[in-house]
């Protein structure tokens, strides 16, 4: 009956050291499924960042051309209001002179008599 002892003594440490072994490929397959979660949420946070990163730098540029295109904008319109007074300055006493005139031929035309 010893050997049957010894028989069910061994047979109880293998189940006790299966059992146990089992337990540790879980907790390692638990650990080693965490770290996989966290280096996937790590690339998932570097990945939204760079999007960030990107999208604000598209930003400023965006906003950077706007700001030279309003600006060039101004500057062509302001050259072109100043282009436009000058050439008034130029025209209008010609254009004042010849209406006078013009006025004056007609009133003479009438017999000197005001419309």
């Amino acid at each position: 009956m010893s050997s049957l002892q010894e028989a069910l003594a061994v047979l109880l440490g293998a189940e006790s050291e299966g059992v146990r072994e089992v337990q540790e490929a879980r907790t390692e397959a638990e650990a080693m499924g965490k770290n996989a979660m966290e280096k996937m949420g790590a690339e998932r946070d570097r990945r939204l960042e760079a999007a960030r990163e990107k999208a604000r730098m598209l930003l400023e540029s965006a906003r950077s051309a706007a700001d030279e295109e309003a600006r060039q904008i101004t500057d062509l319109g302001k050259s072109e209001r100043e282009r436009m007074e000058r050439r008034f300055r130029e025209v209008a006493g010609d254009v004042v002179d010849a209406l006078v005139r013009e006025n004056v031929e007609n009133l003479l035309k009438k017999g000197g008599r005001p419309a």
